[in-house]
This record gives C-alpha cells, sequence and structure tokens, in this order.
C-alpha cells in the first residue's frame, strides 16, 4: 500500500500595508520592520523621493510609489489592508506653522480619508504624546485635530501611536540642534541607569511595535499607545523575529 504524498503547505496570503512618511525615523524605521518581519506583508510606500533599495523576508513584496501626495493620489490604500501614517515635519523645516499644519493636518487627514474610501479597515497614526485638539499651542493642537479626524473615518480598527520625544542614532538629514542636544541628554540619563520611558523612546522601536501590530493587530475600535507599550510591542516584534531565524 502506497504512503500518501503530504498536503502542501500552503504560504499564508501577503498582508497589504500602505505606508506614508517612509523618509523620516519612524517611516523608514518602520518600512525596515515591515520588510523583515516574520509574517508576509504586501508593503507599498509612497514618496516624494525614491526609497533606498532594501531586501525583505522572503514572501513579502514591496513596492514603492514616487510622486507628490498632493493633491491626494487616487489610490493609498488596499481593500481590507492597513493603511500607516508616519507622515510629518517641523515648522522649522518648511518654514512656517502654516505650511507644517498643511502637511501635518492637511495632508495626513487627506490620504487617511482616501485609504478609507479605498477600503482600508485599519488606521494606524503615529501622532504625538500631549496631541490635543483644544491646546493653545499649534503643534499638539494640529496633532489632536488629526487624532479627532481619523477616529471619525470609519475605519474598522485606529491605532493611534503617541511617542514621546524620538531617540536615534547618527545624525538626521536635516540638522536639528536643539533636538541633537535633548536626544544626547536622554541618552546620558538612560546610560546612568535613570528612568527615560516617559520622556523618550527609540525611533526603532516605534517601527518595531508598528510590525507587531500589523502581525497582531488590537481589537477593533480606537486604540491608543505610549512609550512603555510601544518598547513592550518592540521587545515582542524581535522576540519573534528571532524565533523565526531559528527555526
Amino acid at each position: 500500500m502506497s504512503t500518501p504524498e503530504p498536503e502542501p503547505t500552503m504560504s499564508p496570503t501577503p498582508k497589504p500595508i500602505s505606508l506614508v512618511g517612509i523618509t523620516g525615523l519612524t517611516g523608514s524605521a518602520a518600512l525596515a520592520s515591515l520588510l523583515s518581519a516574520p509574517a508576509p506583508f504586501a508593503v507599498t510606500a509612497f514618496s516624494r523621493r525614491a526609497a533606498p533599495a532594501t531586501s525583505h523576508t522572503p514572501g513579502t513584496t514591496y513596492r514603492n510609489v514616487v510622486g507628490e501626495l498632493a493633491p491626494t493620489p487616487a489610490h493609498v490604500g488596499t481593500a481590507g489592508g492597513i493603511f500607516v501614517s508616519c507622515l510629518g515635519t517641523t515648522r522649522a523645516d518648511v518654514g512656517g506653522v502654516e505650511k507644517q499644519r498643511a502637511i501635518d493636518l492637511d495632508m495626513n487627514r487627506d490620504l487617511a480619508q482616501q485609504a478609507r474610501k479605498d477600503g482600508a479597515e485599519t488606521m494606524m497614526l503615529v501622532s504625538t504624546e500631549g496631541a490635543n485638539s483644544s491646546s493653545w499651542f499649534a503643534y499638539p493642537k494640529m496633532k489632536g485635530e488629526l487624532e479627532d479626524a481619523v477616529k471619525e473615518m470609519g475605519f474598522g480598527r485606529t491605532i493611534i501611536l503617541r511617542p514621546g520625544m524620538l531617540l536615534y542614532d547618527g545624525d538626521r538629514h536635516v540638522k536639528r540642534t536643539s533636538e541633537s542636544i535633548y536626544v544626547s541628554m536622554i541618552k546620558g540619563l538612560r546610560a546612568v541607569g535613570v528612568p527615560t520611558t516617559s520622556l523618550a523612546v527609540d525611533a526603532e522601536d516605534v517601527g518595531a511595535a508598528i510590525a507587531q501590530l500589523a502581525m497582531h493587530p488590537p481589537p477593533e475600535g480606537v486604540t491608543q499607545l505610549r512609550n512603555a507599550e510601544l518598547i513592550k510591542l518592540a521587545s515582542e516584534f524581535r522576540a519573534a523575529q528571532n524565533k523565526a531565524r531559528q527555526a
């Protein structure tokens, strides 16, 4: 009697993910983590300039759509997929609060609306600690207004990441002296054992947390995550990566 052949193993279908803001700290970290995740994704990254070529996990696909994000592209989301926005700038970089608002609030809002129109079911938004639409200060106010807007768009799942100061290694593409001084101070405190979780989080941890959330999304509705939760998710993601490498 012949032995029946084993059933072929079916690879999981890659989960579609659209990502904007890939040239910034959290966006580049998110892209790297998504492409190296121990789960297949179909990643489409939108950017004004071409992103550097990068390797990715077998089963994962990657496409970089290069072009302006205003006016909003016709298709930025995928039916049943995840839309991730790491898009943001600073007043100094663009030359004023109104120009910053046009990107951080208006462009972000328009892209999210288009993604929902395209059928995306999950929205991940990198916001900031202290975002508040009632704030007297321009930056937390615009971030708070954006949070309020995406909550009303009808996504099945809205995940808002609220990191504090972003820590990073090396130099940024755009020099920001005051930011560099603060980052160095936080790193110095961390080096001598002073807890800094409430103040800052590594940009790479935010990117890893985004990939972990893509693999294991929270329940439907609105979820807000801060530094400690992002660090925990990043740790879980790296543990999953290590387990996959050893398998």
